[in-house]
């Protein structure tokens, strides 16, 4: 318990009034006679107080947030007493989250059993667990002559999940819009081997699946369309070592991969094939066997949803040794990896080959969109014209790296983040066109 202002101030006047009367000892008496009524009054103030068990506090909250999406939390605060209730409140939202939340107490006057609800909102900027603090509540007396504060744990645990809006993906894929995104060959069906349809010829469509007859009758290109293959495997392996710590544009690399990695997954299941998950640095972390429909994709999200890159070495011997032993059936191996140059990445692009004669690889590395926009810039000083020949010769090896990847059979996918998505779902359904799997 602690005094208020109001009364240190009531408290103050007597010793004021004792300072004024000089010390006169007339003046005793009726100082302590105040003090003493003071006291009195603030124990009575006091005793009006609710106890903890007339006051209850609940945070309502999603207890799964999307990253960088405005998520509500509702914070109930309930008077149980017989008395009205005024209080401040201090509410601590986890670290590492943005919240509209004032720096300020909050104020509030709660009459007797009665509710009262104070909102604000979350911003969550990276993914991860999180846990919410303890509530505190300062209550103040019906004289507002005391104050007492209160801490009441609330047990709030929420998870960040990336933001993939897989439901806008979905309905695009429905409506033959992927193209919007830059899918080329939007429509999932089609790219197998038994007859399903017959459709426009698009630029990108292949001379022998031009149904001539079609087109002699309708005076126009036609092109036939064909069921997918059903249930076929991938493993989307993530390289979560140091080299997914770099950044672009402020950004992770590992980020990038897992928004990418989702989206993979998510069409892979549109498509019915079953998709697995291998997570490894320096070892294995996490591995999901493939797995068909769309639980395995939450079962994905869900391991993803908390991944942190860390300053581990990549073992790929030891890593995709033990894959080889878990996992026998012939896979699309797509692989998040980090490939700079063909020296440095020499123990990489050969273990990558290596699994070749057993499943069918694909290399995914991210483009670092700076030493692009280096390598285009003008020269304007000796400065730039170093910085642009560095980006230019960086650039260079690493095509060369990935020419080594593809001469010995591996496929590559190396785009800059924003296009590395839509990159991936295309070399994923041209496999599944040219029946590579």
């Amino acid at each position: 318990m602690t005094f208020s202002r109001l009364w240190l101030s009531l408290f103050v006047v007597g010793i004021l009034a004792l300072l004024l009367g000089g010390f006169t000892p007339t003046i005793y008496p009726f100082v302590i006679i105040w003090d003493i009524a003071l006291l009195l009054l603030a124990t009575i103030d006091n005793r009006t107080l609710p106890s903890q068990t007339d006051i209850r506090i609940d945070r309502e909250i999603d207890s799964k947030l999307r990253l960088g999406h405005s998520n509500i939390v509702n914070i109930h605060v309930t008077n149980s007493s017989p008395h009205p209730l005024k209080v401040e409140m201090r509410e601590f939202p986890p670290p590492g989250i943005m919240s509209d939340l004032p720096e300020d107490p909050l104020n509030l006057d709660i009459p007797s059993h009665s509710k009262q609800t104070v909102s604000y909102h979350l911003t969550p900027s990276r993914r991860g667990d999180y846990e919410f603090g303890n509530i505190f509540l300062r209550l103040h007396g019906r004289m507002s002559l005391i104050k007492k504060v209160r801490e009441f744990s609330t047990n709030n645990c929420v998870k960040v999940y990336p933001d993939l809006e897989t439901a806008q993906f979905s309905l695009m894929a429905r409506k033959g819009r992927l193209q919007q995104i830059g899918v080329r060959n939007a429509r999932i069906q089609g790219l197998g081997r038994e007859f399903e349809s017959l459709r426009d010829y698009m630029p990108d469509d292949e001379m022998r699946r031009i149904d001539w007859k079609a087109t002699a009758r309708r005076g126009k290109l036609v092109t036939r369309q064909y069921e997918i293959e059903k249930s076929q495997n991938v493993i989307i392996a993530i390289d979560i070592g140091r080299t997914m710590l770099a950044e672009i544009d402020g950004v992770q690399k590992i980020e990038h991969a897992i928004k990418a990695a989702l989206v993979l997954a998510y069409v892979a299941s549109l498509s019915e094939d079953r998709v697995g998950l291998l997570l490894f640095s320096d070892q294995i972390k996490t591995y999901l066997p493939p797995q068909k429909g769309r639980s395995q994709v939450f079962a994905i999200m869900e391991a993803l949803h908390n991944v942190e890159a860390s300053l581990a070495e990549p073992d790929y011997q030891r890593s995709m040794g033990q894959l080889q032993k878990m996992w026998r059936r012939r896979s699309l191996l797509v692989c998040f990896t980090d490939i700079w140059d063909a020296d440095s990445s020499r123990s990489t692009i050969s273990e990558l080959a290596a699994l070749q004669s057993r499943h069918l690889v694909a290399a995914v590395t991210l483009l670092d969109t700076h030493i692009l926009r280096t390598s285009k810039q003008p020269v304007t000083s000796p400065d730039s014209a170093y910085e642009k020949s560095v980006a230019i010769q960086t650039i260079n090896d690493r095509s060369t790296a990935m020419a080594e990847l593809m001469q010995r059979g591996v496929l590559v996918v190396d785009s800059p983040a924003d296009k590395l998505s839509a990159d991936l779902v295309n070399r994923y359904l041209k496999v599944k066109e040219h029946m590579l799997l």
